[in-house]
Order: C-alpha cells, then sequence, then structure tokens
C-alpha cells in the first residue's frame, strides 16, 4: 500500500508541475526575479516602510511626520502592485494557491477536525 501511495504522490506532483498555470507562474516568478524595475519598486516600499517604522517610534500618531512617511509607504506599495508584472503574477499566483487549496480539500479533509 505504501508503495501505491507513493506512486499516487509522484503522479500527483508531475501532473502539478505540468499544469499551464504552474507552468506560468514559475516563469512570471523568474521574470519578476530578474526585474530590475520590480527589484527598484521593492526596495523603495522597503525603505518607505522602515522610515514609517521610525517615524512611528519618534513621533505620535497623528503627526505630520508619521502621516507623511504612512502616505509615501501608501503609494510605494501601490506602485509595486501596479506593475504589470507583478500584478500578472498575483493574478497566477491566486489561481495556483486555489488549485492547491482544492487538492488539499480533496487529499486531507476527511483528516481535518470539523468545528461543530
Amino acid at each position: 500500500m505504501n508503495e501505491r501511495i507513493f506512486d499516487l504522490a509522484i503522479r500527483l506532483n508531475k501532473s502539478l508541475l505540468d499544469n499551464p498555470k504552474v507552468i506560468e507562474l514559475n516563469k512570471l516568478e523568474e521574470e519578476l526575479n530578474n526585474s530590475y524595475e520590480v527589484y527598484l519598486l521593492s526596495q523603495k516600499k522597503d525603505e518607505c516602510l522602515q522610515i514609517y517604522t521610525q517615524m512611528k517610534d519618534i513621533y505620535p500618531d497623528g503627526h505630520i511626520e508619521v502621516i507623511n512617511a504612512l502616505k509615501n509607504l501608501k503609494e510605494a506599495k501601490e506602485n509595486l502592485a501596479n506593475h504589470p508584472l507583478v500584478k500578472s503574477y498575483l493574478s497566477i499566483y491566486n489561481e495556483v494557491r486555489d488549485l492547491y487549496m482544492e487538492v488539499d480539500d480533496i487529499l486531507f479533509s476527511s483528516f481535518k477536525r470539523r468545528s461543530c
């Protein structure tokens, strides 16, 4: 029986890796990792987050420095999220995540505890 389960797991893995959405997600992930433009947007977002965190530690909520830092952080996050490559990646990522959740549900639903 263990051999049969192992064989089925290997076939499931191959099937998932051969899925066009998974292939596309992997391709987009590689493009994201190689995109200097996305890298710069991500760095800007991280920089704005660090500044915002520092301003929150120094000033009380509602202070102009905190407000401006939050505004800059939101803008940096929006610029990153609206990059076409990031948008494509996230769209396909959601589809693949749903596929994996469906597989998880099929395989493990009988083992999961159900709340009353």
